[in-house]
């Protein structure tokens, strides 16, 4: 599992990348380190870097995964475009099968917490619970897998209750303000 080493909020959202501090190809910033950054070149360079993925081979999935990922935050994020980030989102969450990505990754539970944001700011609430509930699974699922790395099953854990806590909030939108607090106070407990 690559190092996750930089996080940044975009539009209300927690996006992981993984970066170094090596620029791209010819001392240009790369879209994460746009990203981090919240440059509004990310869109373009985002962009770019998915058409550069799209290209490669058919079986170059997680180069095509992290490129819709990016670029969908980019659009929701930078650019404020919730709905035109769904097709990114959605592009990279249909090559997640198919892909060497486990449903007990970060990249996993990221791609979903992402997407679920996406539809929040849409006020889809029923997408947005769907997608939190699996982020959530996939970060329940990494936890177990983390075995005896208690510093990274506590990282998980950490995120976990950060969906766990937006889980929450839709679910009072939504006017199910039980089932809101109890998600609440299970974040709390855990």
């Amino acid at each position: 599992m690559p190092l996750f080493r930089g996080r940044a909020a975009l539009g209300g959202i927690a996006f992981l990348l993984t970066v170094g501090t090596a620029w791209g190809q010819g001392g240009s910033p790369t879209c994460a380190q746009l990203l981090q950054a919240q440059d509004a070149k990310a869109v373009t360079v985002c962009k770019a870097e998915l058409d550069a993925a799209e290209n490669a081979p058919a079986g170059e999935r997680m180069a095509r995964i992290v490129a819709n990922d990016e670029y969908g935050v980019a659009l929701l994020g930078v650019a404020h475009k919730p709905k035109q980030s769904l097709e990114a989102f959605d592009a990279a969450v249909a090559l997640l099968p198919a892909s060497t990505v486990k449903p007990d990754s970060l990249q996993w539970a990221v791609i979903f917490w992402h997407r679920a944001t996406a539809y929040q700011q849409l006020q889809d609430w029923e997408r947005t619970a769907a997608d939190l509930k699996a982020a959530e699974n996939a970060f329940s699922a990494a936890i177990a897998a983390a075995g005896v790395d208690a510093t990274l099953a506590d990282h998980f854990r950490q995120l976990r209750q950060r969906v766990r806590k937006q889980h929450a909030d839709v679910l009072e939108h939504q006017g199910k303000h039980k089932r809101g607090a109890t998600a609440l106070s299970y974040t709390i407990v855990l």
